[in-house]
């Protein structure tokens, strides 16, 4: 009887003991009451369990600072914790926040570079939309050590910012935004160009794809366009690419002057003959694949035909008939001689 008693007695003692740790478990980790709806906290590159826990429990967004250092590395096998801005959701119990931040889920945000933005206005697009400062991204678009890591050879990444729609973590560093234009761009390239290429056939490609880019408005004439330039190139002909000029002056022009012409710049077309020295836009997929892949044509010229799309010769003569058809009112519109 008395062995009985004693079973009993550190059995009951072990239910209670269990009880009161699960309950105190429950405690600590229950959401702490009278917060708003939601609230924000950002985990920074690098933070320990410890001081992460420190400044979750100062933000009164969890109980126990022990409860949740020991949680998180009994869920080492899962995974760390991951840096970046995070929205807690009220009644978010301690498991939940620390699932949330192994699993990374941050907020994020959503921007689309639209195909033929020069790197200026992908950086006031970013802006804009409160990402990161423009300058700051000019600056990150030209540091050597960024265009050495992807073997860019140009002074910039100009060219290489792939038009894309992109969902990013909010707060990331405006060299990171760009790393992942770049690596998009990257991927594009790689799936269309199976071979691989020298840094000449790079740069030749980008250029051109660029100055197709700024050129065509319907995808069917990409590659006659992007033929057209790789024909003059062959002939020793200027290209005489008003896109060249645009950017040049940095804005787009709805009309330029003769005068625009005469501006002194070794990416101006009228002047230079062979590719401007480097690309004048980011191109999309369909312009790329233009520049490497042109048609088989002979034309030399082409001239806008106003309503988005060109009309294209082999001649001289044909295309000043084409320029007096349907380009009158303005002749700068391909001056291709």
């Amino acid at each position: 009887m008395k062995l009985l008693n004693k079973k009993f007695l550190i059995l009951y003692s072990t239910v209670i003991l269990i009880a009161s740790v699960l309950s105190f478990f429950f405690l600590l980790n229950a959401p702490i009451q009278g917060r708003t709806a939601a609230t924000t906290f950002m985990i920074k590159q690098g933070g320990s369990v410890t001081s992460v826990a420190e400044e979750l429990k100062g933000a009164g967004l969890i109980r126990s600072r022990l409860l949740f250092i020991t949680l998180v590395r009994l869920q080492r096998g899962t995974g760390s914790i991951k840096s970046g801005e995070y929205s807690i959701e009220i009644k978010s119990k301690t498991s939940d926040i620390i699932d949330k931040i192994i699993r990374g889920e941050v907020v994020t945000q959503k921007f689309t570079v639209p195909e033929g933005l020069y790197i200026q206005q992908i950086a006031d697009l970013l802006q804009k939309k409160g990402i990161v400062s423009a300058d700051k991204f000019i600056e990150a678009c030209s540091s050597r050590d960024l265009l050495e890591k992807y073997h860019i050879p140009f002074n910039s990444a100009e060219g290489f910012l792939f038009p894309d729609t992109y969902v990013i973590a909010k707060g990331l560093s405006a060299r990171s935004i760009a790393e992942i234009m770049i690596q998009r761009f990257f991927e594009g390239l790689d799936r269309i160009m199976h071979n691989t290429y020298s840094t000449e056939e790079l740069k030749r490609v980008v250029i051109v794809a660029s100055l197709v880019e700024r050129e065509a408005k319907v995808d069917s004439e990409r590659p006659i366009i992007a033929a057209v330039f790789y024909n003059r190139l062959k002939k020793n002909k200027r290209l005489e690419s008003c896109a060249t000029v645009q950017y040049i002056l940095g804005k787009p022009k709805e009309r330029l002057l003769f005068s625009d012409l005469e501006i002194k710049s070794p990416y101006n077309t009228y002047l230079h003959t062979g590719l401007p020295p480097g690309p004048i836009a980011n191109p999309g997929i369909k312009s790329i694949q233009a520049a490497i892949s042109p048609a088989e044509v002979d034309y030399l010229f082409f001239v806008s035909k106003k309503d988005g799309t060109h009309y294209f010769s082999s001649t001289y003569r044909e295309h000043l008939d084409a320029i007096e058809k349907y380009n009158r009112s303005n002749v700068i519109g391909h001056h291709m001689s």
